[in-house]
This record gives structure tokens, sequence and C-alpha cells, in this order.
């Protein structure tokens, strides 16, 4: 089973298009944990969810072939009898800001940090510094080690992470297209202004050291698969 993590802002509604399309029948996506939202509210809903999922491993297993969503990787471990973990990760201080003004633009969503962020007017400082998300791509992996996942990919290399996913998987992703991204926009990267730096490098510390771990291992399997 492909377990693959929609770490947000890091190109995951593409990869998600694009493995329905390759995947169809095959293709489950799962949403709706409140994941990389670390509240008693959002932490209690996970493990509902999580013990309604674990109690379908059979039909899972028989019905699907790849999973993709806002999980949590320990959510699926030791479920299957061969789990793949897949993600694409984001450098952090542009994950951040992605994140923040994508709040910023979906005031309608029906999601806990949309009310609270909306009802508190919250500045880009104050969210860096909302403890519901620090380090916020590292809560996807739970306990899972890094080191552990078949594929990792980078979201500002996305045609060659899609290559890469071929390579390992033997499928046939593509063509390269983007979806959800902020069309307001026409540089790809943020400006990162000297006090949103500060407050990314204190408060998405293990971000920033995952990130850097991801690079390599993405480094190491595109030379091994001849990427």
């Amino acid at each position: 089973m492909i377990l693959s993590l929609h770490v947000p802002k890091a190109a995951g509604n593409s990869l998600r298009e694009l493995l329905h399309v390759e995947y169809g029948e095959r293709f489950m996506g799962d949403y709706g944990d409140w994941s990389g939202f670390d509240t008693p509210e959002a932490n209690a809903r996970r493990a509902v969810r999580t013990a309604a999922m674990r109690a379908r491993s059979a039909e899972l297993e028989a019905k699907y072939d790849v999973i993709h969503g806002h999980f949590h990787a320990d959510k699926y471990a030791g479920l299957f009898g061969s789990e793949q973990f897949v993600a694409f990760f984001r450098e952090p201080y542009q994950q951040a800001l992605a994140h923040y003004y994508f709040l910023q633009r979906n005031p309608q969503r029906d999601h806990p940090e949309e009310r609270i962020f909306h009802e508190n007017r919250m500045t880009l400082l104050d969210y860096l510094s909302w403890d519901a998300f620090y380090d916020q791509q590292s809560q996807y992996l739970g306990a899972i080690p890094l080191e552990d996942f078949t594929m990792v990919g980078l979201s500002n290399q996305f045609a060659r992470g899609l290559t890469l996913f071929n390579a390992t998987f033997g499928s046939s992703l593509g063509p390269e297209r983007f979806v959800n991204v902020n069309t307001h926009r026409q540089n790809p990267d943020y400006e990162i202004e000297l006090e949103a730096h500060k407050a990314v490098k204190k408060y998405r510390a293990r971000d920033i050291e995952l990130y850097r771990r991801a690079v390599e291992l993405f480094e190491r399997q595109a030379r091994k698969a001849g990427v």
C-alpha cells in the first residue's frame, strides 16, 4: 500500500489529482483528520478517525493501492502487509507563509483553524507563534522516521519528484500540473521579512531540520533511481 502524506502547501493537491488519474478506483483520498493542527479537539478527532479506519484494514487492502491525504503517518503504520510511505515537503519559510495566506483566502472552510484564525484576526507573526502549528510538516510524520519513507519529494522540484515516483513504483504520473495555488502572485517565492524569518526559525526549528534531511534523502533516492 502506498501511503502518501499531503503536507499542506507542498504540492499535495497536484499530486492527488495525478494519483487519482493513475490509480482510478484503486485510489482513496483520506481527508478530515485536521492533521498538522495540534489542539485537544483535533487530537481527539484524529484518535476517533484513526480507530475507525484501522478497523477497516482488510477492506482497505483489498480495494486500494494508494491512500493520499491529510493524515499522520502513524494512522496506518503496521496495518498492511506492505507499507510504502511517500511525502513531498516544502522549504519551511515558504511553506509557513503559503499556509498563512491560504488561511487568509479561505474563511469559508469548515475547520477550527479557520474559525480561530479569522476570529482573532491573526497577523503573520500571530500565526507563526501559534502553538497549534509548531513544526507543521514534522507533525505529519508522527513517530515514523523520515528515513523509513520509500520516497520523498520536494515541492520546488515537483517534476523531478514525479519522475522519481514513477521510477520507484512503476507508475506513469504526469504531466506536471499545479492546483490550489495562490493565483494573485507572480513570483513563486514569498519574500521573507526579518521578523517572519526569526519567527519561523524559532517556531519551525524541527521543520527546518526535517527539510534539510528531506533534501539529502531526495537526492540519494534520485541518484539511485537515475533521476
